[in-house]
């Protein structure tokens, strides 16, 4: 390393010396090299390869570095410019070395606009720091904002094939930039068509200290801040070095909320004066239900649930009413429920209806809607520290009180992006020790964050160390008396060791084991207070970790007491 930083010292010397000040400053170190060519001030060479770049290079890159965070340029490594790049931040580069059109300007445009005003955009997760409805609420107040100087028209969806996906993960979490734990980077978007399928979306550090309405440095990340200058890659503007901006690259610790001027202009070049937008732009005149702001300030809260330590899912304290479709309540003025209202197949049946008839997809026909009262589910598990139930080619989300939640069940591959849509049916899932959420079916299993795949193909059974004659799961469960994964099959069960990555030995194992448990088991599960259920049929029972044994007064009616069935 010392050597590597005296040869970089002597071919950079020449013009840096003459910026040289008599309080010796420091020397660009390999981490702030590595800085420099991640966010595009220095061109990407070869790893390790600093002295391949000259002194008016480097120079030039710290004098863009200092402008990018409203520093003075003089092209000298101080004590700001070090504090600046270990400084909390957006992911995105901030200097396109192939971009020599923004030069005059001070806002970027990073690439083209979208090509509709139309503008749909899918919450995939959230961090439990911030809440699944403060997300939605600053994520409709961050596109509202956007939304009154684009003339665009942004609709929640419940459907991953939406335009911009919306969503937490930590470290390497599937799209080849990882996040670098708390602090540093906060967030990273992609522009619109960027990368495919990733054009558009939106990722969170979940790593971070996220916080709502946190004004200043020191107290945690403000997610609204983030969130609002995320939405700007995803419109496509790059960086801008204009302090006052939503696109400065640097987290400021001020919610400022609203769009500077230079944000407005850049909105009036890729989105009003664009001629290749051809679809209605006085959409404030169509009759298509957009959540606003506006609704959200005026809804009441809901009381927060009981935490499930202190109840269990058989002792209801209110009524709730048990869902058996999914007809729309009639109110005195007639609201049409299409955008964030619509379940997920209403939409995609109106997003295809004016396809031709030989070209519209046509998606398996796994027929009626499995009754999900009746119990036998096919898997359940705590996902994201949320309950999900899969019975045939659907899956239902469960509230912190064990009810289903509005807008379900959808089919699995609307909330699994890219799961096969040919697949009938889950046989078991949990999640792993590292977030990986695993589906189970017949002789294979897919791995997911979230987000995207963890693994692009289809792996068999035999992975886990099981029997190639296995044809399939029953249940999949991590026990919380050991963190072990215990994989059940017929009447046997294995324990997998996930970290290692490999079968635990002597096992399989006799299902007498699990005393007071039936073979052949439909469903298992551990929930957030730590307790374990087994389900067969319409029937499911509370196991006692400690005792190993079901709790007195088990087997108990599934439908009625889990799900508030009548």
């Amino acid at each position: 390393m010392k050597l590597r930083l005296v040869v970089l010292w002597l071919i950079v010397g020449g013009l840096y010396a003459a910026h040289w000040v008599a309080s010796a400053p420091a020397l660009p170190t390999t981490q702030m090299i590595d800085f420099m060519r991640r966010f595009g001030y220095l061109e990407r060479g070869m790893p390790q390869a600093e002295a391949l770049y000259s002194g008016e290079a480097i120079v030039n890159a710290i004098k863009h570095v200092q402008k990018f965070g409203a520093l003075p340029q003089t092209g000298v490594l101080d004590q700001r410019t070090i504090e600046l790049m270990s400084a909390p931040r957006c992911g995105v580069v901030d200097v396109m070395q192939h971009d020599q059109s923004s030069r005059h300007r001070r806002y970027v445009i990073g690439s083209e606009g979208w090509r509709k005003r139309r503008i749909t955009y899918f919450i995939a997760n959230w961090s439990a720091k911030v809440g699944e409805e403060s997300v939605a609420k600053f994520m409709a107040k961050a596109f509202g904002e956007w939304s009154k100087y684009s003339k665009l028209r942004f609709v929640r969806v419940y459907d991953p094939s939406a335009d911009i996906i919306v969503g937490f993960g930590s470290g390497a979490h599937g799209d080849n930039y990882p996040f670098d734990g708390p602090g540093n980077i906060l967030a990273h978007a992609y522009y619109p068509y960027e990368m495919n399928a990733y054009g558009g979306d939106v990722h969170f550090d979940e790593d971070e200290n996220w916080k709502e309405n946190s004004t200043h440095l020191g107290e945690g990340v403000d997610f609204y801040s983030v969130a609002i200058h995320e939405l700007g890659h995803s419109l496509g503007l790059a960086h801008s070095p204009v302090y006052s901006s939503l696109m400065f690259p640097y987290y400021k610790g001020i919610a400022q909320g609203t769009l500077d001027y230079d944000d407005i202009l850049a909105m009036y070049q890729l989105y009003i004066q664009n001629p290749h937008i051809t679809d209605d732009p006085d959409w404030m005149y169509t009759t298509e239900s957009v959540i606003s702001v506006d609704e959200f300030s005026t809804v009441t809260p809901a009381p927060r649930l009981p935490d499930l330590e202190a109840e269990d899912p058989e002792i209801p304290t209110q009524t709730e009413p048990t869902p058996t479709s999914t007809t729309t309540e009639v109110y005195d003025m007639p609201i049409t429920f299409v955008g964030d209202y619509e379940t997920v197949d209403d939409h995609i049946r109106r997003h295809h209806s004016s396809t031709p008839p030989e070209v519209t997809p046509q998606l398996p026909d796994f027929g009626p809607v499995p009754d999900i009262c009746s119990g036998s589910f096919d898997a359940i598990g705590l996902l994201r520290g949320e309950m999900f139930i899969f019975k045939g080619a659907y899956l239902w989300r469960l509230t912190e009180k064990y009810r289903i939640k509005d807008g379900y069940p959808v089919r699995i591959w609307q909330v699994f992006r890219g799961f096969p849509k040919t697949v009938s049916h889950i046989d078991a899932v949990y999640e792993r020790e590292d977030n990986g959420i695993v589906l189970f079916s017949g002789r294979f299993y897919w791995v997911f964050d979230a987000l995207n795949f963890l693994q692009p193909e289809v792996r068999p059974l035999t992975d886990y160390g099981l029997p190639e004659d296995l044809k399939r799961l029953d249940a999949a469960l991590v026990w919380p008396k050991n963190n072990k994964t215990y994989l059940f099959a017929g009447d046997r069960f294995w324990r997998y060791n996930d970290t290692a990555g490999e079968m635990d030995e002597g096992y399989p194992s006799s299902m007498d084991r699990w005393f007071g448990i039936p073979n052949n088991i439909d469903a298992a599960t551990s929930v957030a207070s730590g307790k374990t259920y087994f389900f067969k049929g319409n029937y499911y029972w509370l196991f006692n970790n400690e005792r190993v044994r079901p709790e007195r007064g088990y087997p108990r009616r599934t439908g009625n007491i889990w799900l508030g069935c009548r």
